[in-house]
């Protein structure tokens, strides 16, 4: 049958992927030592299980929608710092908030706030040790082994804080053959009965040089906490992005996170979470759109450990042109959760004859008496309501953006700060000029 690969040619296969994940390792060996990892309990930890788990092997079920050839076979380099006054100027949202700076991994203190309010914030020293993974993947333990400055944010238990906690990330771009490779890892200590809001944001120096961000942020959220997240990953077209968050949440906690990931060439975010006291609520939601050959790989991973907890999940994906939309799901209920209501949707549009959706919601169940949904949607623009905005005078463009916006409004509208939602809006429609 055509298309089909002979045993010689899988086993050559095979060994091209050996060769080339033997040899991403090395490099990526050489950028630990010139960290100094050895000196690193934590990087330590993590460089051998990087050296344990490896690099995914030819057809790898958990990689298969995720192309690494152009990531394993390119040489990294890990740039130090830069000024970016002007760009922090022209680019940090403008609203009341404590701000972390990071540049290239990098804690900066002259961009930062002076003063942080009722948030600790420290950089952790090299015998600080971080939570283990949730659910442990390559690329998790890679940005734990080269992360530059860990940031430790506490919480004290019973502070509501007065104003958001905003993190902006610049990574630089490199014009030579060289791929900067910067990574950022923070871990978040939230106290019992706090209120906090945190906002994560990624952007690139130039819309014209090519880097890879790693990513890491973690999250002990004590009982009865409310905590808010969004994730605004808004880097250039020729980038890629691979970050893990996990949450670890406690008894009657609030919590929700949105992740809208605009952005990219290739870009893998996963969100891990456990709930592990009764009566918790979350809510995990994200926004893709990949346009012109981009690939956005969004994994989500739930552990309902307890009882009378309710998790909602609701993901949506754009794919423009030859853009490629991947999600993958998994809620797992234990023996003991008993009366979990959980539920997981992935809605998903197709515009253009090329896009690619590939969606994969999964549950695992092994406790009675539970509530739990999943499903997944994929279609096109609806032509009756194309047909009914243009015999209402709205040009073609126009009307399609309009059905766009109000696919993706569920979780736009949902963002209460006016000057993030305006930057999410407007970061949409900056992409769907060539719609």
């Amino acid at each position: 049958m055509a298309g089909l690969l002979t045993l010689n040619e899988k086993r050559e296969k095979q060994e091209q992927v050996e060769k080339r994940n033997q040899q991403a390792l090395e490099m990526f060996s050489s950028l630990y030592q010139q960290r100094k990892g050895d000196n690193n309990l934590n990087a330590r930890h993590h460089w051998q299980q990087v050296e344990k788990v490896g690099f995914p092997v030819y057809r790898h079920e958990d990689w298969h929608y995720t192309p690494l050839e152009e990531t394993l076979s390119q040489h990294y380099q890990q740039l130090a710092a830069f000024d970016v006054q002007d760009l922090v100027e022209q680019q940090a949202l403008a609203f009341d908030c404590y701000r972390i700076v990071m540049v290239n991994g990098t804690f900066s203190p002259s961009e930062s706030s002076k003063d942080f309010g009722p948030y600790q914030v420290t950089l952790l020293d090299n015998q600080s040790e971080l939570p283990e993974a949730i659910n442990g993947e390559i690329f998790l333990h890679l940005v734990e082994s080269l992360a530059p400055q860990p940031l430790l944010i506490s919480l004290k238990k019973g502070t509501i804080a007065d104003k958001p906690l905003y993190i902006l990330n610049i990574t630089q771009g490199n014009e030579g053959s060289e791929v900067n490779s910067a990574n950022y890892r923070f871990h978040l200590d939230i106290g019992a009965n706090t209120q906090m809001q945190v906002i994560e944001h990624y952007i690139s120096n130039n819309n014209q040089n090519r880097h890879f961000t790693g990513a890491r942020l973690t999250a002990n959220i004590g009982d009865n906490a409310s905590f808010k997240h969004i994730k605004l990953s808004f880097e250039n077209e020729i980038s890629q992005h691979f970050a893990h968050n996990d949450m670890m949440i406690g008894r009657d906690a609030r919590v929700h996170s949105y992740a809208f990931l605009l952005g990219g060439k290739l870009s893998r975010h996963h969100t891990s979470s456990a709930l592990k006291g009764e009566n918790t609520e979350l809510s995990m939601n994200s926004v893709v759109l990949p346009k012109a050959g981009e690939i956005a790989d969004t994994r989500t991973w739930l552990e309902h450990g307890e009882a009378n907890c309710q998790s909602r999940q609701l993901h949506k994906s754009i794919a423009m042109d030859a853009g490629k939309a991947v999600f993958n799901g998994m809620i797992t209920v234990m023996p003991n959760a008993l009366k979990t209501d959980g539920q997981m949707t992935n809605n998903n549009l197709l515009l253009g004859e090329k896009a690619q959706i590939d969606t994969k919601p999964q549950l695992e169940i092994y406790a009675d008496d539970v509530k739990c949904s999943h499903g997944a949607t994929v279609g096109c623009i609806d032509e009756e309501q194309l047909f009914y905005l243009r015999s209402r005078g709205i040009p073609l463009n126009a009307a399609r953006k309009m059905i766009i916006h109000a696919f993706a409004a569920e979780l736009t509208e949902s963002i209460e700060n006016s000057v993030i939602r305006k930057h999410v809006l407007d970061r949409i429609n900056q992409r769907l000029l060539e719609v």
